[in-house]
């Protein structure tokens, strides 16, 4: 590789203060003002789209996954930017986030990309020095206008694929990217999947995941899927295997030198004053207390800085104690909700924490299955549809260990499952 592609792009602009404090949810502000570490992550989609550009295609699909907060949403705005970074009006790349329900059509995928391609050809329009450059640009703004007017008017019949008397959307997808390839064949695509666990099962979703993933049929991209802990499961349900070394990232919780330097640079930012050896144990204190986990880094951030905020934006040691009571109060009312957002009663989570412990942190399907049996009996609720409900609320994980054993993601979720009341009725 004659460069280094997709150096990591510099931090955000924070947001005022106040918009930051009143923030409900970390995804309504795009990306995280305070994005840190995750380096390592980062370097298996440099990497993919390092091979991308020496024009290597096909089989460098990525997966990240990860029990909710731990920052999958972040990482992938991070890789987005990435992108939009590299592109220059000499090498054109395109940066597409995409719904998973999109996956279900070959034909709404590719309209998709021909309307980024058409997107990024008007910015870079306008960067272009040179003539030819310009021209170049022009023309593939006239070909992704006529082809976007046509799909949208006359879906897939569009791309030519009236095949065997089948309607356009029946067309395979293999046909669909073939036929826009001429078109999207200047562009370098990165295609990220969010909330990826949720892509439909189905045999025309199977068809595209491999135009993807193996053979994208002339078009130059790559594909990065990001979701919670079960995505792998539920891409190779859909036929999507072979993945290369290294492809496969679960998140876990981060450093504490990476913690503290997310909260270190809240205060920074924010013009907090204080003297260092009070800054310094502030930064300590919560960067201990968030254990790393990004949600977490985020919610003891605020409840600090709304702390200091009180205090005129002073940090000292007299607040300190209140503003670590503040963000443990805030993990709490978010375990609450995990537990709340899971099947079954609460106890059950309780003992499945309490065997864990008893078993070096983890437990195999078999012991779950055992202590979740005669419950899920009265509902009738699966095994599978258990685990999928627990792997979704964030409250287990896979082991990245021992296939088919499972543990808490976050260390201070277990303490609070064990610490929650037994069961007040006979099980």
């Amino acid at each position: 590789m004659n460069e280094r592609p997709f150096p990591k792009p510099p931090p955000a602009d924070p947001l005022p203060l106040e918009t930051w404090l009143d923030q409900t949810d970390r995804s309504e502000v795009g990306r995280e003002p305070f994005f840190r570490g995750r380096d390592a992550e980062f370097d298996v989609f440099r990497r993919a789209a390092g091979s991308l550009h020496d024009g290597r295609v096909g089989g460098g699909t990525m997966v990240f996954q990860g029990a909710p907060g731990a920052g999958k949403s972040a990482l992938m705005e991070e890789c987005l930017e990435a992108v939009r970074r590299h592109s220059t009006p000499e090498a054109p790349w395109v940066a597409l986030a995409l719904n998973p329900d999109i996956l279900k059509s070959p034909v709404a995928v590719v309209r998709a990309m021909v309307n980024a391609a058409g997107t990024e050809s008007e910015r870079l329009r306008g960067m272009a020095s040179r003539t030819s450059v310009v021209k170049a640009l022009d023309d593939l703004l006239d070909l992704a206008g006529n082809l976007f007017h046509e799909l949208s008017e006359r879906g897939g019949g569009a791309l030519g694929l009236s095949v065997g008397g089948r309607r356009d959307e029946e067309a395979p997808a293999s046909w669909v990217f073939q036929n826009a390839a001429p078109l999207l064949a200047r562009f370098h695509i990165v295609i990220c999947v969010d909330e990826a666990q949720n892509t439909p099962v189905s045999g025309d979703t199977k068809g595209l995941l491999d135009c993807l993933h193996r053979d994208p049929q002339g078009i130059p991209l790559v594909a990065a899927f990001f979701g919670l802990s079960d995505t792998t499961r539920v891409l190779r349900r859909c036929g999507l295997s072979g993945f290369a070394r290294g492809r496969v990232v679960t998140l876990e919780p981060l450093p504490h030198e990476d913690s503290a330097r997310a909260i270190r640079d809240v205060f920074g930012a924010y013009g907090f004053t204080g003297a260092p050896e009070h800054r310094d144990a502030w930064v300590d204190r919560l960067a201990e207390l968030s254990q790393g986990w990004p949600q977490h880094i985020n919610c003891v951030a605020i409840a600090a800085s709304r702390v200091i905020r009180a205090n005129g934006g002073r940090i000292d040691a007299a607040h300190l104690d209140e503003a670590a009571a503040a963000g443990e109060a805030y993990k709490r009312e978010y375990y609450a909700g995990r537990l709340e957002a899971a099947s079954g009663r609460y106890w059950i989570y309780r003992d499945l924490a309490l065997a864990m412990e008893r078993n070096g942190g983890v437990l195999a399907w078999d012991g779950i299955d055992s202590l979740t049996g005669e419950v899920r009996g009265r509902t009738g609720e699966s095994m599978e549809d258990f685990l999928t409900d627990a792997l979704h609320a964030g409250l287990l994980a896979p082991d990245r260990e021992l296939p088919d054993h499972y543990r808490i993601p976050i260390p201070s979720l277990g303490d609070y499952l064990r610490a929650l009341p037994a069961a007040t009725t006979p099980i």
